[in-house]
This record gives C-alpha cells, sequence and structure tokens, in this order.
C-alpha cells in the first residue's frame, strides 16, 4: 500500500481538520443520545460541551506551546518564542481541557443536577472521536510512523522537517484509531449495563487510553513532538495520568470505608 500525504484534501478541505470535524459531530450526536437515555436533560449538557470546547482548544494548544519546550530540552536548542509558538495542538491537552471545563460547568448553576457521572458518559464518545480524527492524521501526514519494513508497512509520502519523504513506515496513525474504536465499544458496553455507575468508566478509558498511548508512542516517527532520554512528551503525560487515575481509585475506596 502507499499513499501521498501532501495537500491531500477531502472536498476541498485539508484532510484533518475535515475528519476532526466529522467525528466531533458524530461524537457530539452520540453524547446527546447517550445523554438522554441515561435520563439527563440534554439541554444544560449540550451548553456544557460547547463551553468545554473552549476549554479543549485553549488546553491543547497550550499542551502545544509545552511541547515545544520539551522538544528543544531534548535536542539542547535555546528556548526562544518560536520555540513556545511554532507548534500545534496535543490530544492529551484538549481531553484535559475538556474535562476540567465539564466538571466547572456541573458545580455552576448551568446545570442544577448534580451528578458527575454524567463524565462516564462523556467519556463514552472520546474514542469515538479520536478515531475518527486519527484517521485524519493518517491522510494529513501528521503524527506518522516509525520508517520499517513489518508485515504491515505503507509506503507513505509526507513532509518531515520542511521537506517531501517518502518512505515504508509503520500506520501508527490507523493502529491507533482502530485500538480507539475497540475501546470505544467497550466503554460503551460497560455504559449499556445496568450497574453503569458503578463501573468507573471515565478512569477506565483514561487508564487504558494512556497505557495505550504510551505502547503506541514507541512506534511513532515524527519528531515534532519531542524526545527526551527517548521518552516522548505524551508518555510523561500518559504516566500522570496513571498516578491521577490510581490516586482517585484509592482516594474512592477509602471515602467508601469511611461511609461505611
Amino acid at each position: 500500500m502507499e499513499f501521498n500525504s501532501v495537500g491531500y484534501c477531502v472536498l476541498g478541505i485539508p484532510a484533518y481538520f475535515f475528519c476532526a470535524f466529522i467525528g466531533f459531530v458524530v461524537a457530539t450526536s452520540a453524547f446527546l443520545i447517550l445523554v438522554s437515555l441515561k435520563k439527563y436533560d440534554p439541554v444544560p449538557h449540550m451548553k456544557a460541551l460547547m463551553i468545554s470546547v473552549v476549554g479543549l482548544i485553549l488546553c491543547s494548544r497550550l499542551f502545544g506551546c509545552l511541547s515545544g519546550v520539551y522538544r528543544a530540552v531534548g535536542v539542547n536548542e535555546r528556548i526562544t518564542i518560536d520555540t513556545v509558538l511554532k507548534t500545534g495542538i496535543v490530544f492529551y491537552g484538549g481531553l484535559i481541557g475538556m474535562l476540567i471545563t465539564y466538571v466547572c460547568c456541573i458545580r455552576s448553576p448551568l446545570i442544577r443536577d448534580k451528578d458527575y457521572h454524567v463524565l462516564d458518559v462523556l467519556a463514552v464518545t472520546m474514542p469515538l472521536f479520536h478515531t475518527i480524527s486519527r484517521v485524519g492524521c493518517f491522510l494529513g501526514g501528521c503524527c506518522f510512523g516509525k520508517q520499517s519494513a513489518s508485515v504491515i508497512p505503507v509506503l507513505y509520502t509526507t513532509i518531515e522537517n520542511g521537506v517531501v519523504t517518502t518512505e515504508q513506515r509503520i500506520p501508527i496513525q490507523l493502529i491507533e484509531a482502530a485500538f480507539n474504536f475497540c475501546l470505544f465499544l467497550y466503554l460503551l458496553y460497560l455504559l449499556s449495563k445496568q450497574s453503569w455507575r458503578n463501573e468507573h468508566i471515565l478512569y477506565k478509558y483514561l487508564l487504558i487510553y494512556s497505557v495505550g498511548r504510551f505502547l503506541l508512542e514507541f512506534g511513532r516517527g515524527d519528531t515534532v513532538r519531542g524526545l527526551i532520554c527517548g521518552v516522548s512528551f505524551s508518555q510523561v503525560i500518559s504516566v500522570m495520568i496513571w498516578l491521577f487515575v490510581i490516586r482517585m481509585v484509592i482516594k474512592n475506596k477509602e471515602d467508601v470505608k469511611w461511609e461505611q
């Protein structure tokens, strides 16, 4: 298989932005359907979701700036304004920004029902969005895999460090898309159970995705994301998420024991 991602567009729109938009529409529609099925009022939660998108955009860009600093440290470059500003977006930043903003919305007068389990519903739709946007990464030429003559290589044309290259590469974007879709199906199964409120869906999503992302990063070939001692910026965030989830699980168990 071969694919040229340079300048690839869908209906005249750059492929990544097209897929990101489709992913947003599909994931938002799924969220509203699932919220309604779980007997939440969809109107305030739709408003909260739109507000949370602002947090997603801002934090994804903020983490992009941080990744630029991380990369500069990794290659021993001087940190400048360009180091910070000439960067892209980071999925983890968007994920964290959306969750924090949504929690703030729940705590605000916008949502009367202070039920944080709606975050479990939101978590189900996140890998659905990510599945489609990762396909956009493949079509758009970003987040590409390492050069490899493995059993599933793609003769992939992209732009690397300002130069058009054509190499046999691991289609890591498509592998991650498949991983995210499987994760979506698993979380949807948990949400369909009568005991879904006890399934800790959000924590399971964060833990499973961060472990998968940590491993998949070893198959990445783009250097713009930054490496320090062979560890990428996203892998550092993955470890921080593990620690957060473990801490929250322990805290919840302690709270249950205290109530008993």
